[in-house]
């Protein structure tokens, strides 16, 4: 019997990239699932595991700044009480991060720096993510080549390698487990 690869695409921005990556990765024959993350306490919970089932690859849809991961910024009374306000740097995955044996794609420009890699690696997690400013378009190419590659039988590693060598762009996006 054959069993489906699982994806949660985790879209922060909005930007609708997600949307079109759902429909490539499901013509690929991945089971994909999304979800949008409004506040804070949202992404709390998909780190934490408390919102989705285990699942082989997570993507993170985001905007990143110097490392951090850009969080949507409500009005103060919006917040529950001990929600973080602000971006999600290396403090707040070492304090929520509690997936395991996952690959993690994060296409927010420098995410993919080494503190940050580090923090989302632990847990035998695999993190892929651009170590610089990156353009929005070439997050997605290099996630639809990765999968792509993965779909013609390459491990993680070869295909993270043939996906960023497609130019300068791609290239940003490191490694590290």
């Amino acid at each position: 019997m054959h069993i489906k690869k699982t994806v949660a695409i985790i879209n922060i921005d909005g930007n609708g990239i997600g949307e079109g990556l759902r429909q490539v990765l499901e013509s690929y024959g991945y089971l994909v699932v999304m979800y949008g993350v409004g506040r804070p306490q949202h992404f709390i919970d998909i780190l934490a595991g408390r919102m989705i089932t285990k699942f082989d690859f997570m993507v993170i849809e985001c905007h990143g700044d110097d490392g951090d991961i850009i969080m949507p910024e409500l009005a103060e009374h919006i917040y529950f009480p001990d929600e973080p306000r602000g971006n999600f740097g290396v403090e707040e995955i070492d304090k929520y991060l509690a997936l395991a044996d996952t690959c993690i794609i994060n296409t927010g420009c420098s995410t993919g720096v080494e503190d940050m890699a580090e923090a989302f690696a632990k847990n035998n997690n695999i993190y892929i993510a651009p170590n610089d400013d990156i353009a929005g378009d070439s997050g997605l190419v290099f996630v639809v080549l990765f999968f792509y590659y993965l779909t013609r039988g390459f491990d993680i590693e070869t295909a993270h390698k043939k996906a960023s060598s497609l130019d300068d762009e791609t290239n940003l996006y490191v490694l590290r487990k």
